[in-house]
């Protein structure tokens, strides 16, 4: 099972897609014009918080498939920003071969789980032309200069879009006195897919997803001021294949000045596609199509669904990320965080960690999740880690006693998809001895399902965004999360303000080697020394 399918699961948060959402529809008070590089935008205001969507940071990419993209064509007038614009062209992920052979997602269980987390959502408003961004400010003016926090969103590279209604950024704005912006980028093969071994015009390619964020953080040094955002302070963050994005940033070149702090949120990358086995990836899908190396030209005038499709055949099973960011030496030189941290973000300060229990979500289609037995779950643990399984089954086993083997499964799968690689990497950031990293949990469980999901893979992401009522299906109607969020949601506010996410009566210290100390959210939040140590002893090895 690979990062990659995990991040891509149809039953993972990343799934999600977005619902056309317009300002419009509400009355709300008009914004003032902000003049941007491309011209004049009016956006909506409510509740203290300006809102701009929709506006265009890059041209349509249709004519640049697989090509990097060049910078919005300026207008005249003044641009009505109240609606969020289109999300990239969507790749339908392989989830039988996330949650495993025997996997159905015919199961009332399954079925119930998919419409908790697709609740208010829906499919479509999909288009090459989506490079756009959204900016919430209490205050577009340059008067202040705010901390300004660009969010990635999750999807893995193959889904996903910034107009999310939990990734709505008014709440944080009121909270914290921030500028939020939110954006959409390339996905799957228009994002992803590698053609530079086919021919010199496609060198980029399999970067041009991260390419597209580096232009809309271009953006944002050239335009927030206008906001009243702080171009000197600016802080990404993202989860899941978000926090992978973040994590590739921070080895780009490219990218290099334009953020200056970075949250991962369960989605740590220490390594990335390799360029020989993406090559051949793009091979085998351009022969699905009937066409030979000499033809990759007529991939950019293929229907874009034709292409996602041919891509999303010619994957296999033990593809390694494929259709993520490339290692190309070009857009990014070598892999993200191994052997070691990048150099060239070793002053920018990290915040980093995961869920309880990522796993749930992920094996949630198992048709015995909720009733395992002993010997399922040990044939399933050793499937997953082959000679190391039986003393994986014996570790898990021995570390939840009281908990039924369906969760010994859940927590090997949460230590091998994303916690052990957010220990590996805050590690390796510390060792640089530069800037600080921040190591994090999120222990609370949600009632939902009788609480069977218990801190399931983006449970984090509404109390971040201190967006509570926007998930409520998924977070529960109880008190806990609105005592929770206010708690999370400031200490990412504190990060983008100062590097230390610490806030009063909860101090926070940074990572190391020797301590481990690791904030746990939950009803009460605290700090732990070495959460779950033996398990980590047991993946160090």
């Amino acid at each position: 099972m690979t990062r990659r399918a995990m991040m891509g699961s149809c039953i993972g948060v990343g799934l999600l897609q977005s619902r056309p959402f317009s300002l419009a529809a509400k009355t709300l008070d008009s914004s003032k014009p902000v003049e941007t590089s491309g011209g004049k935008i009016l956006g909506s205001r409510a509740h203290g918080v300006s809102a701009y969507l929709g506006i265009p940071y890059g041209a349509d990419t249709s004519a640049r498939r697989f090509q990097a993209a060049r910078v919005a064509a300026p207008w005249t007038g003044v641009r009505q920003c109240v609606a969020y614009g289109a999300q990239a062209p969507q790749m339908e992920p392989n989830a039988a071969a996330v949650a495993g052979a025997g996997a159905n997602l015919d199961t009332a269980f399954v079925k119930q789980i998919m419409t908790t987390f697709r609740a208010g959502m829906e499919v479509g408003n999909e288009s090459e032309n989506c490079l756009v961004l959204n900016v919430f400010t209490p205050e577009a003016s340059p008067v202040h200069k705010r901390p300004v926090m660009v969010w990635l969103h999750g999807g893995g590279f193959a889904i996903g879009s910034a107009g999310d209604p939990q990734y709505d950024g008014s709440a944080l704005c009121r909270r914290g006195d921030v500028v939020v912006v939110t954006l959409n980028h390339r996905l799957n093969a228009l994002g992803y897919l590698y053609l530079g071994a086919l021919h010199d015009d496609f060198a980029d390619s399999g970067n041009v997803g991260q390419l597209d964020i580096v232009l809309a953080l271009q953006w944002v040094r050239d335009n927030i001021a206008a906001f009243g955002g702080d171009a000197g302070n600016v802080t990404i963050f993202g989860e899941s294949g978000g926090g992978a994005k973040v994590s590739t940033l921070l080895a780009m070149p490219p990218a290099r000045g334009l953020f200056h702090k970075a949250v991962i949120q369960s989605g740590p990358a220490l390594t990335m596609a390799d360029k020989a086995k993406a090559a051949e990836l793009a091979e085998r899908a351009l022969a699905s199509l009937g066409l030979t190396k000499a033809d990759v030209h007529k991939l950019q005038s293929l229907d874009y669904k034709t292409v996602i499709d041919a891509a999303a055949a010619a994957q296999r099973r033990d593809d390694r990320r494929s259709l993520s960011p490339v290692v190309d030496g070009r857009a990014l030189p070598g892999e993200p965080f191994t052997p070691a941290a990048p150099d060239m973000s070793r002053d920018v300060p990290i915040m980093i960690g995961t869920t309880k229990d990522e796993g749930t979500l992920f094996l949630s289609a198992d048709p015995n999740f909720l009733d395992m037995t002993v010997e399922q779950a040990h044939a399933h643990i050793v499937a997953m880690l082959g000679e190391r399984g039986e003393a994986a089954f014996n570790l898990y086993r021995d570390l939840r006693p009281t908990d039924p083997p369906t969760y010994w499964v859940t927590a090997a799968m949460t230590d091998r998809m994303s916690r052990m690689d957010s220990i590996r990497l805050a590690e390796r950031k510390a060792a640089q001895r530069a800037a600080p990293v921040f190591m994090y949990r999120l222990d609370w469980q949600t009632p939902i399902l009788n609480g069977v999901m218990r801190s399931p893979h983006g449970l984090d992401v509404p109390l971040v965004f201190d967006n509570v009522d926007a998930k409520l299906g998924v977070l529960g109607t109880g008190p806990e999360p609105k005592l929770i969020a206010p708690v999370m949601s400031q200490a990412w506010i504190n990060f983008a303000r100062s590097g230390n996410p610490s806030q009063k009566n909860l101090a926070w210290p940074a990572y190391d080697a020797t301590s481990r100390e690791t904030m746990i959210f939950n009803t009460t939040s605290h700090v732990v020394s070495d959460p779950d140590g033996a398990g980590r002893e047991f993946w160090k090895a």
